[in-house]
């Protein structure tokens, strides 16, 4: 990048969305539930944007710091795809079809 190009900043792809997810992460936050709560509830509203617009969801709606941010990020995906690799597991193996004979 050279100095006449500017970055653009980023935007949500379904803006709503975004704004919801933020304010379910306030109200975790209000109703005593952790940081971590209300990122991980962040981040299943809004696991399809970019990671940039999560972190910025991070801090607005789960009252991280702009530091602290990228690290729940990283933790809480981190998290879900591993519980989506269990799930995965656990369900039922697709079962071989026989040849006939």
């Amino acid at each position: 990048m050279n100095d006449t190009e500017i970055k653009q900043p980023k935007v949500p792809v379904d803006q709503e969305n975004y704004n919801n997810a933020i304010a379910k992460g306030l109200e975790v936050i209000s109703t005593g539930g952790s940081k971590a709560d209300a990122a991980r509830v962040i981040y299943e509203m809004i696991h399809d944007e970019v990671r940039e617009i999560i972190v910025q969801a991070f801090v607005d709606g789960a009252t991280l710091t702009i530091k602290g941010a990228p690290t729940y990020f990283y933790n809480v995906k981190r998290q879900i795809e591993r519980k989506q690799r269990e799930e995965t597991k656990k369900s039922p193996a697709k079962s071989k079809k026989s040849s006939p004979e």
